[in-house]
């Protein structure tokens, strides 16, 4: 018997979009709005891409769409905005990202997909590529998400996009 695939084309305009909309649309009891606990989780490369995602994403959730990144925005602002609102998506920089998860602001106990985004900047670099975000990335992913997975009643998805 065939199975239509609830995961969006990759031929898709709107991958991001369409990505975000199928983790949000398919939980089991996780909806319940916590502070800090978003659904979705995109980690970009720069501040510049962080931004254009957002505005791609905005549509897709009523509730704001958490922009994590250092330029011009302070921490503080950031763990103020995450303790006091609910957020589903969140899309940020390796490094504010991680620096927000260590300190137990960013949870990710709610979490339904966790995207990289393999956009490529003016010099051809990915996010993996670039020496100032891969150890933060894999830092995120050994300290706080490998660990999280390993738990039997907590299940997300690793996406590249």
């Amino acid at each position: 018997m065939y199975v239509p695939s609830t995961e969006p084309s990759r031929d898709s305009t709107s991958y991001v979009h369409d990505l975000v909309q199928t983790a949000m649309s398919t939980g089991k009891g996780k909806n319940k709005v916590m502070h800090g606990a978003p659904q979705a989780l995109i980690i970009c490369s720069s501040a510049l891409r962080v931004v254009e995602l957002v505005k791609m994403l905005r549509v897709v959730t009523k509730r704001p769409v958490a922009k994590l990144f250092s330029r011009h925005i302070k921490i503080d602002t950031q763990k103020k905005m995450l303790e006091e609102g609910a957020v589903d998506v969140a899309v940020g920089t390796p490094n504010r990202v991680l620096r927000l998860l260590r300190d137990g602001d960013l949870k990710v106990n709610r979490l339904k997909l966790v995207a990289i985004d393999c956009w490529q900047d003016e010099k051809m670099r990915v996010v993996v590529d670039m020496d100032d975000t891969r150890s933060d990335l894999f830092a995120i992913w050994r300290d706080v998400l490998l660990p999280a997975s390993k738990k039997p009643d907590y299940n997300f998805k690793l996406r590249l996009m």
